[in-house]
């Protein structure tokens, strides 16, 4: 880790990553705000600190923030062809010298006060080009400067955690597969980059990150121009039949498995089980591996069966009801042997790219035993079966752990005709039952009240007697 890092790193120690994200855009877009919020009260600390250190050090010069900027401020002789108010020789100015307002700007720009201090001790001080402002000559910055240097500017506005790395992660990749690194960093060879893309998904990929980079670089640039119309994606979500006829060939693969080195041989069973805590609990993949509670999936205490999710994922920690209790049991979720192989398998297992590599491990699993879909498209079908089944959208979203607007806007978009039109079979039929439970009340109600006057006549008739 780079020195500079250390610096931005320590000062997120009193700071813990919220967990109230969604996942959403939104939900992530507020995350990343209240870490550069955070930053930004760090470097003001900075400031007033590195300020108190100048005072007492007898240095006349002051550091203050501006526009992104550090700016030294000092009583100075005038500028050439500058004037004072009563003929006065000394004028307090802002001098900008370009400094960030960052962590290690702050440092910078303490040795420049200093610096400038003395000169004003000794009375030698001078406007040279450099307190003048003037802009110096700068080599322009190409796609490779910019990707040696992205790891060190993106973690001076971002606490380090497994969930932060992983992004990071992504977006380096995404970048150095997408710009031609020997080429400037300028408005208009991020463009081309852009333009070249067909896939909408990818283009807007590409535009976030661009537009990330160009903070983070200062550069002087907008893609909003560029940005393709939102269209729903199309995905063929598995329904429950599926499910669980693509479960079984896990168990019909252990018949081929003989041929298989023998440590390979029982991670059938493994991967089954993950699979089935997919399909019933509705679970990110990450969230199985990471850092799983299995002596809570095993205690007799948990009698609603749920699943805790650890803290460190995505959206923070939460406890997750199955989605279909029924298949806990279907699925051999309590498969003790299993569970010791899960618990193994994911001790110590929280770094970004061990979590990256056995996920990819469980999709290169689903291809083997011959499922028909991908290991996300489970989570994807407790989301719509949820909407089906009539549980709310709120109680539905908090257990998958996603905004309502996740929820409503993404994931619904997925529904098939076949989900469709059993929605449709539902809601009638519920219309047909209580049309039928609305009807025959009625028809009690109207054998109570001829029971009432039976029950009248009767009474009347005894008493006449």
């Amino acid at each position: 880790m780079k020195k500079t890092e250390d610096i931005y790193q320590k000062a997120f120690d009193d700071f813990e990553s919220p967990n109230t994200t969604d996942g959403s855009y939104l939900g992530i877009k507020n995350a990343v705000k209240r870490q550069e919020e955070h930053m930004l009260d760090k470097v003001e600390e900075s400031i007033d600190a590195a300020n108190v250190r100048l005072k007492a050090a007898n240095i006349k010069v002051r550091i203050a923030s501006r526009g992104g900027v550090l700016q030294l401020r000092a009583t100075l002789p005038l500028k050439p062809d500058d004037v004072a108010k009563g003929g006065r020789k000394k004028k307090q100015y802002q001098i900008s010298l370009g400094i960030p307002a960052s962590l290690d700007g702050v440092i910078t720009a303490e040795e420049e006060a200093n610096e400038l201090g003395k000169l004003i001790a000794r009375q030698i001080f001078q406007w040279t080009d450099k307190y003048l402002g003037q802009k110096r000559i700068q080599n322009l910055t190409t796609f490779k400067d910019v990707l040696d240097n992205f790891e060190e500017e993106y973690f001076k506005t971002r606490k380090r955690t497994t969930k932060s790395e992983g992004t990071f992660n992504t977006y380096e990749r995404f970048f150095r597969k997408r710009f031609d690194l020997s080429l400037e960093a300028t408005q208009s060879n991020f463009e081309n980059c852009i333009k070249r893309i067909e896939s909408d998904s990818v283009k807007r990929e590409l535009i976030k990150i661009s537009t990330l980079v160009c903070k983070l670089f200062q550069i002087d640039a907008n893609f909003n121009h560029l940005k393709p119309k939102y269209k729903p994606k199309q995905r063929d979500i598995p329904v429950d039949e599926n499910i669980i006829l693509n479960f079984h060939k896990y168990t019909e693969y252990q018949y081929h498995s003989t041929k298989l080195r023998k440590e390979f041989r029982t991670l059938w069973r493994f991967y089954r089980l993950v699979y089935g805590l997919l399909a019933v609990y509705g679970l990110r993949p990450r969230e199985v591996f990471n850092q799983p509670d299995i002596d809570w999936l095993l205690n007799p205490k948990n009698i609603n069966n749920t699943f805790k999710v650890h803290e460190s994922n995505k959206t923070g920690y939460r406890e997750v009801l199955p989605f279909k209790p029924e298949w806990i049991e279907l699925f051999e979720l309590k498969d003790e042997i299993a569970l010791l192989q899960l618990k193994n398998r994911t001790k110590g297992l929280n770094g970004f790219k061990q979590l990256n590599a056995i996920c990819n491990q469980n999709s290169a699993w689903f291809i083997r035993v011959g499922v028909d879909f991908q290991p996300y498209d489970l989570r994807h079908a407790c989301a719509i079966r949820a909407h089906l089944d009539g549980i709310p959208i709120k109680l539905a979203a908090q257990n998958l752990g996603h905004s309502v607007e996740m929820h409503t806007k993404v994931y619904q978009q997925w529904l098939s005709l076949e989900q469709r039109i059993r929605g449709f079979d539902a809601a009638f039929k519920k219309v047909s039952e209580l049309d039928a439970l609305r009807s025959e009340n009625a028809s009690l109600k109207l054998k109570y009240e001829c029971l009432l006057i039976e029950n009248q006549r009767l009474k009347l008739l005894a008493s006449q007697k």
